[in-house]
């Protein structure tokens, strides 16, 4: 019996033939639809298309940017989500306002600061390696967290005079004119990229989040996985902290609990960029260049909804949007990928 020829096609599917396999008609529509509106919103607002523009898109992704790379480990290893994030920043503003205020010079606060972080992040991986249900075990630390914030400071604006070295990351800038916060955003996408892709615990955080009792066959359990990708998480929450408070020299518990930059609370924020990035929050599948894209993405919108003169509410809503977008188009594209299989 004689082997049916494979063509050149079935041996290697072109990208239209890749799309019909891979996604749904309806999926395919979606986002199509979904990226016209962008550009048409885009092309239709004064100023858009602009380089000073396009630097403001940059640097408003960064801050949100950057801790939502932090929570990308977390949802790539199953543990869902940290929804602790807004109030690890907060106690870590506090504890970095108050050192400066001291005294202590931007070195030692800072090291102090994601000292704390560390501790904290890692303190919820433990619980929730022994088997605590991720969403109650941050939300409880959420509160203590936020409790501890708000006893320390007394509930008051803790500020620090100028100059200081907290500027150089908050608002200095030493490449032309682009902010050190959109240099530290792009260094710590490569960074965190690259350990997810060519490294020993890049690997073993997508197989623990992929198959929990895979990873648990080959000696990879997920007890230290959720202590190093919660203790991510939080440093990278800590360090958006001391960036926001080099900006403003002082610190405030609420800082990042309502309208933090332009759309809303900053735990939401760092969800629906995590969502928006095609993150799967299941795990095993993602990376945090999506997560990076999904920050510039939802800055974009956010920014063309500015520029058309819309308020907060509306731009909250678009996050909450994007993110129920994100939802069905993603269990779309599962579902259609279990068909094809």
């Amino acid at each position: 019996m004689s082997n049916p020829m494979i063509t050149g096609d079935q041996a290697s599917p072109n990208f239209f033939q890749r799309l019909n396999r891979d996604y749904s008609p309806l999926v395919v529509g979606m986002v199509v639809i979904f990226i016209l509106v962008l550009l048409f919103g885009a092309v239709t607002a004064d100023n858009f298309l602009t380089w000073f523009n396009f630097k403001t898109i940059i640097r408003d992704a960064a801050l949100v940017g950057i801790m939502a790379i932090g929570l990308t480990f977390v949802t790539l290893s199953g543990n869902f989500f940290l929804l602790s994030m807004k109030e690890t920043a907060a106690l870590s503003i506090i504890a970095f306002a108050t050192c400066m205020a001291a005294g202590w010079g931007f070195p030692a606060s800072f090291v102090v600061t994601i000292a704390i972080a560390l501790v904290a992040g890692a303190a919820q991986g433990v619980l929730i390696g022994l088997g605590g249900n991720p969403i109650v075990v941050t939300l409880g630390a959420a509160g203590l967290f936020f409790g501890i914030g708000s006893w320390w400071s007394d509930n008051l604006v803790i500020s620090y005079r100028r100059p200081h070295g907290a500027e150089w990351l908050g608002t200095g800038s030493f490449i032309g004119d682009i902010p050190n916060i959109t240099v530290a955003f792009i260094i710590i996408a490569i960074v965190a990229e690259l350990v997810l892709r060519y490294t020993t615990f890049g690997r073993q955080v997508y197989l623990v989040g992929a198959n929990r009792a895979a990873g648990k066959a080959t000696g990879h359990e997920n007890f230290g996985m959720a202590i190093k990708c919660c203790a991510i998480a939080s440093v990278c929450s800590a360090f958006v902290a001391i960036a926001f408070s080099g900006q403003v020299s002082s610190a405030h518990v609420n800082y990042f609990s309502s309208e933090f930059g332009s759309s809303g609370d900053m735990t939401i924020m760092v969800i629906a960029i995590v969502m928006v990035g095609g993150n799967s929050i299941m795990g095993g599948y993602g990376s945090t260049l999506r997560t990076s894209l999904g920050a510039i993405f939802i800055s974009t919108v956010d920014n063309m909804m500015v520029l058309h003169g819309f308020n907060s509410g509306p731009r909250v809503l678009a996050v909450g949007l994007m993110i129920v977008f994100s939802i069905i188009v993603f269990a779309l594209v599962r579902r259609g990928s279990r068909a094809v299989e």
